[in-house]
């Protein structure tokens, strides 16, 4: 990089300015450059010899010419071309310079690139130590914008034990890493929301980057490693504390907890990931959802569905029971927990919830109606009857008139039987949480619609592509990944 030039004097509308320093965007005064005004220079002073100047970086300007020249040859080339050519065209010019414009801006916008950088003192980032820089090393990273190569000051610190670049420090590239941080987001993003082969496919199409489906892979599962680390903290921390991991961000409204489960294809064989939906309540629909994924059992699933709630405000005091005289206990949020009726999601909830309303999913529960009729009448037009009445009955009037017709119910067959007394026991067993009318009443919801969802399109839109058998650990930490990103799309679920 060239050194200073000494400023030269120019006439602008009859007033002597000074030419400002393209390198380090300083102004020259009196003989020295500042950066900003001369502390012993009163402001009229500097306003009167050197007015703020508009001065285009020069690297930037040529490199911008050559797109211009490269873009009114494409124009000249083809007269009444089709939009798709215009547009790939012109697509194909920006992209063959963003490298060169990014160098451009990086060498203008780093301290330690500048005239200056070569002999200025640097601290080093493990004991305080200035040094000077000993050599320039080149470094290479991909980025969004191309493959950027740039030499940068290297330091050795003896104390420090290590060399450094005040250059990577700067840009917040750390080690070895040879992918800008912006770039590793798409990757990752990309290999979580389809397969490793297509999403580097589709990088390479969109932006022109070349990433190999196995960086992708090795990028995406290195990023839910870590989610999954801060997981495993976070629910640990509760467990302990019983208090929120992470900085609370309040579900609003009503605070509503939903779990189901949707099957994945392992290696070995086919298991069950529970599947965790945290949001809030606001005029009927629910808001600002977050999502958790697990292949674990309820005692592992359910502190990490604990912590999430707990950062969503479920272990929040709203209120202080008990008299002056007495222990004073805390009142926390009321927590709506919805369920398809497994046994391991009230336990989940009575182990980790205080205040809470236990509500089966109106749908699931209709589904066992169906069941019902359908043992009872075969596929006859007698059987729709028969389930239209009782699944109007139990949102309209509750469970009690459902229990009525399941005692009166004669089953025809011993399979017949078998299903009447399982349904029997189910309704009888989840009747407190099947008080519709009443739920209805009170504005809470009572249907589990967002997990049921999330089983598809977190689940099994990715885990499921066919020919896929995975590891416990890829599809955790691709779940992680996929959770993490439906959670920071606030929407309606």
């Amino acid at each position: 990089m060239a050194g200073l030039a000494p400023a030269s004097h120019q006439e602008l509308s009859g007033r002597t300015v000074h030419q400002v320093s393209v390198e380090r965007a300083q102004v020259f005064y009196q003989g020295k450059y500042y950066r900003k005004r001369p502390p012993e220079v009163k402001r009229s002073a500097v306003a009167r010899e050197v007015p703020m100047v508009e001065v285009h970086p020069t690297p930037i300007v040529g490199i911008l010419e050559q797109l211009g020249h490269t873009l009114q040859l494409l124009a000249q080339r083809e007269v009444d071309a089709p939009l798709a050519v215009l547009e790939m065209g012109v697509l194909e010019a920006v992209r063959a310079v963003q490298a060169e414009l990014l160098g451009a801006v990086l060498r203008l916008s780093q301290r330690s690139l500048w005239p200056s950088g070569a002999t200025r003192q640097w601290p080093c980032p493990h004991c305080g130590d200035r040094h000077g820089a000993q050599s320039w090393r080149p470094r290479t990273v991909a980025t969004v914008c191309g493959q950027l190569s740039f030499e940068r000051p290297w330091c050795v610190c003896v104390v420090g034990g290590s060399g450094f670049s005040p250059t990577d420090q700067a840009l917040g590239l750390v080690g070895q890493t040879r992918l800008s941080a912006v770039l590793v987001e798409w990757v990752v993003e990309g290999g979580a929301r389809t397969s490793f082969a297509e999403a580097a496919a589709l990088l390479q199409r969109w932006t022109g980057l070349v990433v190999s489906p196995e960086t992708v892979r090795q990028r995406t599962e290195a990023s839910g490693a870590a989610l999954e680390t801060a997981h495993e903290a976070a629910a640990q921390q509760v467990q302990e504390t019983r208090e929120a991991a992470a900085p609370l961000d309040p579900a609003p409204g009503q605070l509503v907890v939903e779990a189901d489960g949707a099957m994945v294809h392992y290696r070995d064989a086919w298991h069950e990931m529970k599947i965790g939906v945290v949001a809030g309540q606001v005029a009927g629909k629910l808001v600002g959802a977050s999502y958790l994924a697990q292949r674990a059992g309820p005692d592992q699933f359910g502190p990490r569905l604990l912590a999430e709630a707990a950062r969503r405000g479920a272990l929040e005091v709203v209120d202080w029971a008990g008299s002056p005289l007495q222990p004073r206990l805390a009142v926390l949020r009321e927590v709506v927990v919805l369920g398809d009726g497994a046994p391991w999601i009230w336990h989940l909830a009575a182990d980790h919830f205080g205040q809470r309303v236990e509500i089966v999913d109106f749908y699931h529960a209709c589904e066992h109606l169906w069941a019902v009729a359908k043992a009872l009448y075969g596929d006859t037009a007698a059987a729709t009857a028969w389930a239209t009445a009782q699944v109007d009955a139990l949102r309209e009037h509750g469970v009690a008139p459902v229990q009525a017709a399941l005692a009166a119910a004669q089953a025809p067959t011993p399979e017949a039987q078998d299903v009447l007394r399982r349904e029997r026991g189910y309704f009888r067993t989840n009747a407190a949480r099947m008080a519709y009318p009443t739920f209805r009443a009170a504005g809470l919801p009572i249907g589990s619609g967002a997990v049921e969802s999330s089983a598809r399109h977190l689940v099994q839109q990715r885990l499921k592509r066919a020919g896929a058998r995975w590891s416990d650990t890829g599809a955790q930490y691709v779940m992680n990944v996929r959770c993490k990103l439906a959670s920071a799309q606030p929407k309606a679920a």
